[in-house]
């Protein structure tokens, strides 16, 4: 490698702590200090060391931060696309690509029981972390929760705003319980902050409901449940079907009792 390469990549390595250090500044103090190419080397591999292990704690952050579950995280590469099947299977196949995070377009996963929307919001929301991107997970119900618990502490304002600022939010399970009229309000404020913001602003929901049923799960008049349009306003929803995932491995074992037989001994 050159030694304008060094000075460049020694340059660039520096930028990713946020450290402005030209490559004429790397250039000059190697020629005061007398390194030579075999040191320039050495320098520059303590760099891009020092930036992966950088880079890798930014990604373990934001996974910890997004709380998707990591104790056997989702991800694309562990979900069998080969089961899926249909005219529109491309588009699902195109999920890792996260074109709707970049065309700042929501995701909608409609289904029974374990036919893989959880599997694949999680993933969706791993690979997020994994490129850099805020991502907040949680379930319906626990969003229920927040929201009520933020209306009694008067921090509804704050919790509003920690729903708006991800890049990628997940909303599990949608349906599992209704919204009263405060948390609907408090839902739909979300909604439509996060539809006005700038910058990638994907909600990634799943429900076992188709969505033309969803107005069913919140409180209001007909004016604020028209909200509900701005979810799928911009939006790929995925209608699936298919047999469950679960249980897969379960071996099944036919036993029976039978009558104890007890021996007298003599």
């Amino acid at each position: 490698m050159s030694a304008g390469a060094l000075f460049k990549g020694i340059s660039e390595s520096a930028a990713s702590f946020k450290v402005r250090f030209e490559p004429e500044e790397v250039a000059a103090l190697a020629e005061a200090l007398s390194l030579g190419t075999a040191e320039l080397q050495a320098i520059a591999g303590a760099f891009s060391y020092l930036e992966q292990k950088h880079h890798d704690s930014v990604i373990q952050t934001l996974l910890r931060l997004s709380r998707i579950p990591q104790k056997a995280p989702k991800t694309f590469e562990g979900f069998d696309f080969s089961r899926i099947k249909g005219r529109d299977d491309r588009a699902l196949r195109q999920l890792p690509s996260l074109s709707n995070l970049h065309a700042r377009k929501n995701i909608a996963f409609i289904g029974p029981e374990g036919i893989g929307k959880t599997h694949l919001a999680q993933a969706y929301g791993n690979k997020c972390c994994e490129l850099g991107y805020k991502t907040y997970y949680l379930k319906a119900t626990e969003l229920k929760a927040k929201l009520e618990k933020a209306i009694a502490e008067n921090r509804a304002e704050s919790v509003v705003n920690s729903m708006v600022k991800p890049s990628c939010l997940i909303i599990d399970e949608v349906g599992r319980r209704r919204l009263d009229s405060e948390c609907t309000n408090l839902f739909f404020d979300i909604v439509d902050r996060r539809y006005e913001k700038e910058g990638p602003n994907t909600l990634i929901l799943t429900s076992n409901t188709p969505t033309n049923q969803w107005g069913d799960f919140f409180t209001g008049d007909d004016a604020l449940l028209c909200a509900l349009d701005r979810l799928f306003d911009r939006a790929s929803v995925f209608m699936m079907k298919g047999p469950s995932y679960r249980g897969q491995e379960c071996e099944v074992f036919s036993v029976e009792a039978v009558a104890s037989v007890i021996k007298g001994v003599k």
